[in-house]
């Protein structure tokens, strides 16, 4: 599979106080297009600041981040913004919906972001929400609130989803239902996804898993075959 991320030999430090810390040291890792990644470690271990600097959200200290060849880590912050705005998709465990819209008008806002032209309605389908789609986020559990956000990032037809404990605050049953909707997106849009987890279990949906510690790579483990969700140990 063609490469669609490659990031070579990143380093990201933070000052406390006089005390310089290490978030990220040294890291170099490959991404291929289509594929999902699970980023596994403990609290700690670097894998949440290794999605923020791979997404743009934040800036790295040294090394290079490529989409497609190109540097992003050498763009301003304005096109960044711009960069993320166009090509990239956001699930985070807070699911970030605007209350005062109802299912239909939270996807609506994210197609309006790219240049998608697909039908709001077949998105809110694709996530299992066709019954809720006139729903306030008052009206919906935490898992269908989670497949708005879903729906909402899928609808600007992303090339890369990057999901920050995206199954953090559901319960097993939920949780699952989430990643299958994860994989369903994955498999019909051919969307690349970089998902962090601290639960071993939720890395056997994954292409490849990456383990981190102390902000290094410690092992890459390569999944002959996804398990499905349905199946994963949970916890």
């Amino acid at each position: 599979m063609e490469k669609m991320i490659e990031i070579k030999d990143v380093s990201k430090l933070y000052k406390a106080g006089k005390e310089m810390t290490k978030a990220l040291d040294h890291v170099s890792l490959d991404v291929k297009k289509g594929e999902i990644i699970v980023i596994l470690g403990p609290s700690g271990s670097g894998k949440t600041t290794l999605l923020n600097v791979t997404s743009g959200l934040d800036n790295i200290t040294s090394g290079k981040i490529l989409y497609e060849g190109n540097n992003i880590a050498k763009y301003s912050d304005h096109k960044k913004t711009s960069f993320r705005k166009k090509n990239l998709g956001f699930i985070f465990q807070t699911y970030n919906l605007l209350e005062h819209l109802n299912v239909y008008e939270n996807v609506l806002v994210g197609s309006s972001l790219g240049k998608n032209n697909d039908n709001v309605t077949d998105i809110i389908n694709t996530v299992g929400l066709e019954k809720h789609k006139h729903k306030y986020m008052h009206e919906l559990s935490g898992g269908e609130q989670q497949r708005v956000s879903i729906a909402r990032a899928l609808a600007k037809r992303p090339k890369v989803m990057f999901c920050d404990e995206p199954t953090g605050a559901l319960d097993e049953k939920t949780g699952k239902i989430v990643l299958e909707t994860l994989i369903k997106i994955n498999e019909e849009y051919q969307t690349t996804m970089v998902i962090v987890t601290h639960n071993p279990g939720i890395a056997l949906i994954g292409d490849r898993i990456i383990k981190m510690n102390s902000g290094q790579i410690i092992e890459e483990i390569v999944n002959e075959k996804r398990t499905k969700p349905q199946d994963i140990p949970w916890g």
